[in-house]
């Protein structure tokens, strides 16, 4: 886990109690990842800013982030006052992430958030958090409580439009895009496109890639758990952007009602085996195409495989997405605790 080696961060859902939340994050930083991100979705999680401060004190060496918070729910003034002070349960150990908020809007009836949107919060955040001034609709505003410690803004991304803005405006960015070598190079494209300009380059941006995750005794079980997850990605939401570079061709597929009746959408199914078999309309061989896309889908050496396969192109940074979002990623803490850790550190990759 050395600061050269790659670093792997895992998300949590506070979809538990707090307390039982704590446990997991405690088996997490003691199976030897970096940092845990908490899901910020109002209707599905407990209060993301809540949890990290519970994290905190129940952890030594964790970096914690919200995953991601977003500029409606909360404004930009209490977000920037939120994880400033989070930042001052675990000194240095903190991230500020903020994306446009797909379930946070969808499970209150309202869109997400507009790019001109984050770009408002996110410089507002980056000021107050700074310690700087800001100007509210004519009040001058500035947190009374802001330290000289650097909190890192980041933004999370899917489209290329806001990644160039990320690149642009953020101090980095939360890839999600899916994991393979075409969509690797697509999305750094846009990115330092973005960073341009600002005059910035790539190796001046913290880069982070969020990966779709999903472990199991065999490649087809994993494939199958996957399900959801990928035809929510590859068909019904993102995929439109990373298909071409994935060098994934879909066929003409009819969409059925049940896929838009699943709470609160497909790949955050409160009932999975129920989202699994509403999307029986996708053949398997487009499911493994939309998988080895997508990012670790597989067995736990499958999984390690491809980490050490992109580690070549210079990813040092990985947020983990496990499939379930109701139920804890305790296979995923095993899997990597106990082979894919072990084969990265025997690959000279962590």
């Amino acid at each position: 886990m050395s600061d050269a080696g790659l670093r792997v961060h895992l998300r949590i859902p506070g979809t538990a109690p707090v307390p039982k939340i704590m446990s997991l994050i405690q088996r997490v930083e003691a199976g030897g990842f970096d940092g845990v991100g908490i899901l910020d979705s109002q209707m599905i999680s407990r209060d993301t800013f809540v949890v990290l401060g519970q994290a905190a004190t129940h952890t030594s060496r964790l970096t914690l982030f919200p995953a991601v918070t977003n500029p409606f729910t909360r404004d930009a003034s209490v977000l920037a006052g939120a994880i400033t002070t989070v930042d001052e349960l675990a000194p240095g150990r903190v991230k500020f992430m903020i994306g446009t908020g797909y379930t946070s809007a969808s499970t209150i009836g309202r869109k997400p958030a507009t790019l001109a949107e984050m770009r408002a919060c996110i410089a507002t955040v980056k000021a107050l958090v700074a310690g700087q001034t800001v100007d509210f609709h004519g009040t001058p505003g500035r947190l009374t409580y802001a330290s000289s410690r650097r909190i890192p803004v980041l933004m999370a991304a899917s489209g290329p439009k806001a990644i160039e803005l990320a690149g642009e405006i953020a101090d980095g960015v939360l890839l999600l895009v899916g994991f393979n070598r075409g969509i690797v190079q697509r999305a750094l494209e846009y990115l330092e496109r973005g960073a341009k300009r600002a005059g910035r380059r790539l190796d001046d941006l913290e880069i982070v890639w969020a990966v779709r995750t999903g472990t199991a005794a065999s490649t087809t079980e994993a494939r199958r758990l996957a399900r959801p997850t990928a035809v929510h990605w590859g068909i019904l939401r993102w995929g439109g952007h990373w298909l071409e570079p994935a060098g994934v061709k879909l066929p003409k597929l009819e969409i059925p009602d049940a896929v838009w009746k699943v709470y609160p959408d497909l790949s955050h199914a409160h009932d999975w085996e129920a989202a699994i078999a509403a999307t029986s309309f996708v053949p398997d061989d487009v499911v493994t195409e939309l998988c080895a896309a997508l990012g670790l889908v597989g067995t736990p050496a499958d999984c390690a495989d491809r980490i050490v396969e992109m580690s070549k192109l210079g990813i040092r940074n990985l947020y983990l997405m496990p499939l379930l979002t109701f139920a804890p990623p305790e296979p995923e803490v095993d899997a990597f605790r106990d082979v894919v850790f072990p084969r990265l550190q025997a690959a000279g990759v962590r």
